[in-house]
């Protein structure tokens, strides 16, 4: 009956990391996410520049 602090280490810093490892790959789409969108608005104005010209 001695393993009890093991589990509970094991339970909560495992429910712990696994949330921080959740916000990062959320953080990591929405950054990609950002920078496609930024990609595109900058594609569709160089193609509008070069339209005009």
């Amino acid at each position: 009956m001695q393993n009890y602090g093991w589990i509970e280490l094991v339970f909560f810093y495992g429910i712990a990391l696994g949330f921080g490892l959740w916000q990062w790959l959320k953080m990591r789409r929405e950054v990609k996410e950002i920078r496609a969108r930024r990609a595109a608005e900058e594609a569709a104005k160089k193609a509008e520049a070069s339209e005009e010209n």
